[in-house]
Order: structure tokens, then sequence, then C-alpha cells
């Protein structure tokens, strides 16, 4: 069901902001976004709402895909690695959910990736300071 009015200019918002979003800045968006996926999911179990459940956590997964998808295992090496056995621990529980309806379980995952949106805002954070020629630790050199 698409939204006529604000629905729109929210989505239009939400496509600019990440256009106009440096590298750096996308993977906490993501994190963001998936964290209202969650929620909304979440309240929606409560309230019974199966149809808005699954397509809650169905866009969940598409964007815990994504984080996936978007690792290089390269430059990342172990990090790349154990973030994508996370993301893959992610994706099954979002199916367990999915069929249980277990909150608290959903909770979990909603804490879990709520610690790791605030790591990566820090990093974000940290390397636009170093972009904009920010000092302090960042920005210490040899």
């Amino acid at each position: 069901m698409k939204r006529n009015g604000s629905g729109t200019a929210y989505q239009q918002y939400q496509q600019v902001r990440v256009m106009s979003s440096r590298r750096e800045g996308l993977v906490p968006l993501l994190y963001e976004r998936l964290l209202v996926h969650l929620r909304r999911a979440s309240a929606q179990i409560e309230a019974g709402d199966l149809e808005g459940k699954a397509e809650s956590l169905g866009s969940a997964s598409e964007i815990v895909f994504e984080l996936l998808s978007s690792l290089d295992f390269d430059a990342g090496g172990e990090i790349a690695s154990r973030l994508a056995g996370l993301y893959g621990f992610f994706s099954r529980e979002l199916m367990e959910i999915g069929r249980t309806l277990d909150r608290e379980r959903l909770a979990r995952v909603i804490e879990m990736v709520a610690s790791l949106h605030e790591a990566w805002a820090q990093a974000a954070a940290m390397a636009q300071a170093g972009a904009n020629g920010g000092t302090g630790d960042a920005g210490a050199g040899a």
C-alpha cells in the first residue's frame, strides 16, 4: 500500500539523504533503517498485524542482505568475515522470528543492531571529522 502526502515526502527525503551521504555514512543509515523495520515488526507482532509483520521483517531481511553484499573481504579481513557471520545470524533469526512471532528474540536482535548502529555512527563521525581536517586522536599521525 503506497502512502500519499507525507509518506511520499518522507521517502523523497530518505532518498536525498542516502544519495547525498558519503560512503562511510551509508552503513549507519542502513542500520538506522533496519532498526525502524525491526521495531515496527515488534509492534506489529504485538498488535497481531501478521501481514505488516511479514512486510517489515522482509524489508529488514533485504537490508541485512544489502549489508552483507557491501562487505569488502579483501580490505576488511577478519572483521568483514565476522560481520558476515553476524549478518547470517540476523538473517536466520529474522526467519525464525517471522515463523514463531517471538518478540523476546526480536528484542535481542534489536539490541544487537542498535549497538552496531552506534558503533558505525561513531566510526562514520570520526571518518567525517578526519575528512574535514578535524583534529584529535583520529587525525593524529606520524
